[in-house]
């Protein structure tokens, strides 16, 4: 598969639906991302990608801990088993494996120091991003209290993403795109003019969806069930859309990885684990935030 001819299919898609003028600029916006499976028979893992077991931390690597009580981990990515269709978006270094940590808590527990359970869930210090060596990373695993999830090595479906054009909870990346060619219409004056980015989600969001669901099988697993678990790219969006505006004020915000099948809240949820652009140009993994979505 070839990065450019994928970008040119989703092209073509997008000045179908939005015309040449929005059209160019959606599809400007692509980046290449992976959809994250368990691995099955024939299907070899991405290298150390996984979800959940032990850490794997250079020697000597602290745990990391919020107000005293170790995060969980959550998964490692191995960037380097990913291989190059990343491209220019690979994380500072050009490799190496990245551990996700998060605070996990249930509130029936008591062994949590209560000063952890009162920060704010966006709060940078109830996530981590812990790059380590491969070739010198030690299997480490969780000290209690901390939650130790079963080990499942995932492999990688390379795509191609765009920011999420879906219901009035679309990407906020969508409201910075130049809509001065757009007819002062009825719906523009009464819907778009404040939210113009909702333009975008009626025009193209089904027909995005039903690309990546048919074209790339992104979000979707064994052609069935919704899988929105994925790394790099730009992740899909449901309700989380507000705080990503404020790690945007002056380019985009990077997205690390979204899991998207653990339940924190009941009744499903997500996490999106994104940061400022700049801070990760210079590797400065502590303003990594833990964005959770919940329905």
């Amino acid at each position: 598969m070839d990065y450019g001819d994928e970008v040119a299919k989703v092209r073509a898609l997008c000045v179908q639906h939005l015309g040449e003028h929005l059209g160019t600029q959606m599809a400007a916006l692509a980046r290449p991302g992976f959809g994250l499976r368990p691995v099955k028979d024939g299907i070899a893992p991405a290298g150390h990608t996984r979800w959940g077991g032990p850490a794997l931390l250079d020697p000597g690597t602290p745990w990391p801990e919020c107000e005293g009580a170790p995060l969980s981990l959550f998964a490692v990515l191995d960037v380097d088993a990913l291989g190059p269709w990343l491209g220019t978006e690979r994380p500072p270094g050009g490799g190496g494996l990245l551990n996700i940590f998060c605070f996990e808590d249930h509130p029936q527990r008591g062994d949590m120091p209560e000063a952890a359970r009162h920060i704010d869930f966006e709060d940078p210090r109830r996530c981590r991003i812990i790059p380590a060596d491969p070739a010198r990373a030690v299997a480490v695993e969780a000290p209690a209290p901390a939650s130790l999830f079963p080990r499942t090595d995932l492999y990688a479906v390379p795509v191609v993403t765009l920011p999420s054009p879906f219901g009035v909870d679309y990407d906020p990346v969508l409201d910075t795109l130049d809509y001065s060619e757009e007819p002062e219409t009825d719906d523009w004056l009464t819907y778009y003019r404040s939210s113009p980015g909702w333009l975008l989600s009626t025009r193209l969001g089904d027909a995005w969806k039903s690309y990546c669901a048919k074209e790339q099988g992104l979000y979707t697993y064994d052609d069935v069930c919704f899988s929105p678990d994925q790394a790099f790219g730009w992740p899909h969006l449901e309700g989380c859309t507000f705080p990503l505006k404020d790690l945007s004020p002056d380019e985009p915000y990077r997205h690390i990885i979204t899991i998207g099948h653990y339940d924190m809240c009941g009744d499903g949820s997500y996490l999106h684990f994104v940061l400022p652009a700049k801070a990760l140009r210079d590797g400065d993994w502590n303003q990594t935030v833990a964005l959770q979505e919940c329905f």
